[in-house]
């Protein structure tokens, strides 16, 4: 349930903050009082599309807040708790947009994307707008309206699922079909590669070590020469080892007279064994330096085996064991792919017969659900002023399978006795048309999951004493849910449980909005205005208040 919203600098709204109760509360004003602002800054704080053209003039930014009440409400509960949001049993939904047309969005004070807060918004508020009338005359629509009424939702979730499933499996099937239309010269294709390979049957780091194998067989003359070369500086007479064995005896001959060369002497030693050592691996390098010209040239022809196969395929010869695994795959997938096929096919069957199944659950629980509707709307229509009317809901096989199931809706109506059921389109005036929409929309309503729903003047064509009907209608929905009506009519607005009045004033040449709730009496001077313009008389007045007396005792 809706329990306050707060506006900041949006259109005509400096700063406002209204609490909202449960049952039926109306919301009045003259034309052009603002209205329709309240459900721009309700829009905002669900999720619709921000504009910055709603900012009020000369501010940064507006800011709406809308607090609920979900402790009744636990798919609301989980949906918070799936996304860390949750905040024991209330909701705090906040978007702001700045005068460039940036806008942040809030949930319980974490940020989110503007499409959660629309997600969160359709768990807790259902808008009818005045215009929904026009919309009725599409078929998708009155499918919509038709699975509202049901109160189906698990059911065409299912349907929706279980389309997609056979559909992923269609696009599997087709993509394998296109792949074996060539399917010999691809096999031929792969095996002739994979003999390629095979005959070269490249090895997992082979290329690395014959390349480093080849450069050594192809300078082993120069590197034994320079290792002998580098060993008899070392070692031999002369060398760098007996060079550091005469300075050692140098400084052990005077050491004792300078024993800070101690020291000296000790690192020459650690040298002279590094030294040593290093002369020992120079010459067992050396000795392991084979000068075979017939390894060479085994090692040079494998090198180019490796290098003109990488070049066929355009890669570089690191990656020849690596493709070779690819094109085994492949030939391995191709092969079994008469294999995947038929167990493709035999899986699109079984898929195909789940969703049918699945289609024929849900369409039975549209045609009970058509019958209940056509007659509830059926009654609504004659409590409308349309006496004679008659309404049905018609449902067909439509031509092609979707995620909504297998069905085609049609609403039929006649407004005239003896007259036969047509397609709402083509015997509908607008103003019949509108009363039918409100009769529907009031029928589905009633059925709906959602805590608050607000009518957005969808009483405009209607008067008198239709006009009383649809008060009586919307108080009555207003025992069980939450109701919010902006109207134009004082019949509507008498059976209010609350009523709030939304009108515009000027001080210091700026124009705000403000919304008050209304006191009995001034209800009472409210409605006059409503039935008898702006000068207020005796009588309207008296006519109010009776009116307001009547509606209000049906409250009881």
């Amino acid at each position: 349930m809706l329990q306050e919203l707060a506006i900041q600098n949006l259109a005509l709204i400096e700063k406002l903050q209204l609490q909202f109760n449960t049952g039926f509360t109306t919301l009045t004003g003259e034309t052009g009082a603002g209205k329709s602002i309240l459900l721009d800054a309700l829009g905002l704080a669900l999720g619709e599309r921000a504009d910055s053209s709603l900012v009020r003039h000369n501010t940064p930014k507006a800011d709406v807040t809308a607090l609920f009440d979900i402790e009744q409400l636990p798919h609301v509960q989980n949906w918070l708790a799936e996304q860390e949001l949750d905040d024991e049993t209330q909701c705090y939904l906040r978007r702001t947009v700045t005068s460039e047309g940036r806008s942040k969005a809030y949930i319980n004070g974490y940020p989110v994307a503007a499409n959660q807060l629309k997600t969160l918004g359709g768990f807790l508020i259902d808008i009818h707008g005045q215009h929904e009338h026009q919309s009725l005359l599409s078929a998708n629509k009155q499918l919509e309206l038709l699975d509202a009424y049901a109160n189906h939702p698990a059911l065409i979730s299912k349907t929706q699922a279980d389309f997609k499933h056979w559909q992923n499996i269609k696009r599997q099937l087709q993509k394998l079909q296109e792949e074996q239309a060539d399917y010999q010269s691809k096999l031929e294709l792969l095996n002739f590669q994979n003999n390629e390979f095979d005959e070269v049957n490249p090895q997992e780091g082979e290329f690395e070590r014959l390349s480093e194998e080849q450069s050594q067989l192809s300078h082993a003359s120069e590197i034994k020469l320079a290792c002998e070369k580098a060993y008899a500086q070392i070692e031999e007479e002369q060398g760098a080892v007996d060079a550091i064995n005469q300075a050692v005896h140098a400084l052990e001959s005077i050491v004792a007279f300078s024993p800070s060369l101690e020291a000296v002497i000790t690192q020459l030693n650690s040298s002279l064994i590094e030294v040593q050592e290093a002369a020992s691996e120079i010459q067992h390098h050396a000795e392991h330096i084979d000068l075979d010209p017939q390894q060479l040239l085994f090692v040079e022809e494998r090198l180019s085996m490796l290098f003109g196969l990488a070049k066929k395929y355009n890669i570089d010869p690191e990656q020849l064991v690596e493709k070779h695994q690819q094109i085994q795959d492949d030939l391995m997938r191709l092969e079994q792919s008469d294999a995947s096929l038929e167990t493709l096919k035999s899986e699109l069957d079984q898929a195909w017969a789940n969703y049918q199944d699945q289609a024929n659950t849900l369409k039975k629980s549209r045609q009970k659900a058509a019958e209940a509707l056509s007659a509830i709307v059926t009654e609504g229509m004659q409590s409308l002023g349309m006496p004679n009317g008659q309404f049905a809901v018609e449902l067909t096989d439509s031509e092609q399978a979707s995620a909504l199931g297998t069905d085609k809706v049609l609403f039929l109506v006649t407004a005239n006795k003896g007259q036969p059921l047509q397609a709402l389109a083509k015997v509908a005036s607008g103003g019949e048309l509108s009363r039918i929409s409100l009769a529907i929309q009031v029928a589905t309503s009633e059925v709906a999951s959602l805590p608050t729903l607000i009518f957005d003047e969808v009483d405009v064509g209607i008067g008198g004493g239709i006009a009383e009907v649809v008060g009586q209608k919307m108080q009555q929905l207003g025992k069980d849910k939450q109701i919010l009506s902006i109207t134009h009519l004082a019949q509507v607005a008498s059976h209010g449980h609350n009523h709030l009045h939304i009108a515009k004033q000027t001080q210091d040449e700026v124009t705000t909005t403000q919304v008050n709730k209304l006191e009995p009496q001034q209800r009472v001077e409210e409605l006059a205005r409503m039935l008898g313009g702006l000068t207020l008389t005796e009588q309207t007045l008296n006519h109010a208040k009776e009116m307001l007396e009547s509606a209000q005792s049906k409250t009881a």
